[in-house]
């Protein structure tokens, strides 16, 4: 039981026991943003392309339809 009140303060404590954890999770946080914004492209480049496919074919469809 005592091991489980040492593990428990360790979490609880108000500052990391190393500094290196900080600089991590600062680090952590930044690939996180960066790989926000290339989802948020990928996003992006995927609904650009769906549009001008959709216009693409809307386009070959009245064209057919207005030579009948």
């Amino acid at each position: 039981m005592s091991g489980m009140r040492n593990h428990q303060s360790a979490y609880n404590s108000p500052t990391p026991p190393l500094d290196f954890a900080k600089g991590r999770l600062v680090y952590t946080s930044q690939i996180r943003s960066r790989n926000r914004q290339y989802r948020l492209a990928a996003i992006l480049l995927v609904l650009a392309v769906a549009t001008g496919v959709v216009v693409a074919l809307l386009a070959n469809w009245i064209s057919t339809s207005m030579g009948r």
